[in-house]
């Protein structure tokens, strides 16, 4: 008990420094106001190292792991069934934040200026939007920081390149790991500032904008984790029952406690991931499912990350002077924010990724990063919660589909009890 009391502190230390730091620089402006535009440079130059590590952090991040991957034929019906239905589970994550943006609206008594680049982009039409948002017509333009998801796509076919080669391709596969381990630690070591350079942001930000900012954040935490702990409920105990009726529902709520309270109290999916795997055992998960579908879901399976995205990019295009309007302005949005959960999740340091992801497919002015960085901040816990859970309850509905829908009753996991007993 002890040893977990300590880890919660040690997972919420990092987190209640920075956000410490940023009521410091928050304090600094309201002070100063106008004055405190002297931090700027210092929180615009660790902004910049930050957007200078991210092209290459995602490429060797997705490239290494998509090359190191063997043979998977053997599951690659059961991947298929899980990436659908984290594709599904996400998409209704984030039509679900529309509705309750939609209801309760967000805090718009701050304006940062018009998005010239925002306007275009909406202006645009939805098949345009995709195409110029996920491909581009030059290398060069593949390792902008401005074409993330471009940069994702064009990742993806080169590590599947590698992993088509084989032995041939060992010693790409190779060096990819070892450059993803050096921008891992570049990160580490950069993300060691992150106090002072938002600090320094956000001194300058609320010197500019005062109190009114600092209200935005407070109305995002009113609406974000009630929203949050509605979905947990209503969404996963849908899901549930889905994959075993009432049965499901029962059982998951009664297993899924202590790993929902790890995820909530350590932040860290990767904590809770052998409770999860607990839980799935006594639900009656097969392990050849849930050995597969949780530890994917630990890495690409972000509900609450989509969630909090769809809540981040409404609250963007409201400062900057560009509401969500039409259907296809909606459809971009849950594009952007189903495939950040997806595919930006999986990246270390991946908020960071997944908000320089949204500036630049909206074409937000990167002022947008930080404001979006301690959102993120406040919204993390959450998140994981959701994250987290969402995992087991996919490995039931994997499990659906592929036993057919009485499979808690088969015992599918006695087998492994067996070879444990025989072990």
């Amino acid at each position: 008990m002890a040893a977990q009391t300590t880890k919660i502190k040690s997972s919420y230390r990092e987190p209640i420094i920075l956000i410490a730091f940023v009521i410091l620089g928050a304090i600094i402006g309201l002070v100063l106001r106008e004055k405190a535009v002297f931090l700027y440079p210092i929180g615009q130059i660790w902004l910049n190292m930050l957007f200078v590590l991210l092209v290459p952090l995602i490429f060797f991040s997705i490239s290494s792991s998509i090359a190191n991957i063997g043979d998977t034929s053997r599951v690659g019906k059961m991947l298929g069934l899980t990436i659908g239905i984290f594709i599904a589970t996400a998409g209704l994550a984030g039509i679900y934040m529309f509705i309750v943006t939609g209801i309760f609206g967000v805090d718009t008594s701050v304006q940062m200026g018009n998005a010239e680049t925002a306007i275009e982009t909406a202006a645009a039409s939805v098949g345009d939007q995709i195409v110029s948002t996920f491909t581009v017509g030059d290398f060069s333009e593949v390792i902008s920081r401005n074409h993330i998801l471009a940069l994702i796509v064009f990742t993806i076919f080169f590590g599947i390149t590698v992993s088509t080669l084989g032995e041939k391709g060992r010693a790409v596969a190779g060096w990819l790991n070892d450059m993803s381990l050096v921008f891992y630690k570049m990160v580490a070591l950069l993300m060691k500032l992150a106090p002072i350079g938002l600090m320094a942001y956000f001194a300058n930000l609320t010197g500019i904008y005062g109190p009114d900012l600092l209200k935005s954040y407070g109305r995002g935490l009113l609406i974000y984790y009630p929203a949050a702990i509605l979905y947990f409920f209503v969404f996963l105990g849908l899901y549930a029952f889905i994959a075993a009726g009432t049965w499901g529902v029962k059982n998951f709520f009664k297993n899924i406690l202590t790993p929902a309270l790890t995820a909530l109290g350590t932040r860290s999916s990767a904590a809770s991931l052998p409770l999860q795997m607990d839980a799935c055992d006594k639900l009656g998960v097969p392990r050849d499912v849930s050995s597969v579908v949780v530890p994917v879901g630990a890495t690409c399976h972000m509900d609450g990350a989509c969630i909090a995205t769809i809540y981040e990019i409404v609250l963007c295009c409201t400062l900057f002077g560009h509401p969500l309007n039409s259907i296809g302005d909606y459809f971009f949005a849950l594009v952007i924010a189903v495939c950040g959960s997806v595919a930006v999740s999986s990246v270390p340091g991946g908020g960071a990724a997944m908000e320089t992801m949204i500036i630049s497919s909206f074409g937000f002015p990167s002022i947008a990063l930080p404001v979006l960085m301690m959102m993120t901040q406040l919204f993390d816990a959450g998140c994981t919660l959701i994250n987290s859970c969402g995992d087991t309850v996919a490995s039931m509905l994997v499990t659906r589909a592929l036993y057919g829908k009485d499979w808690y009753k088969k015992g599918l996991n006695h087998e492994n009890d067996k070879a444990e007993s025989h072990s």
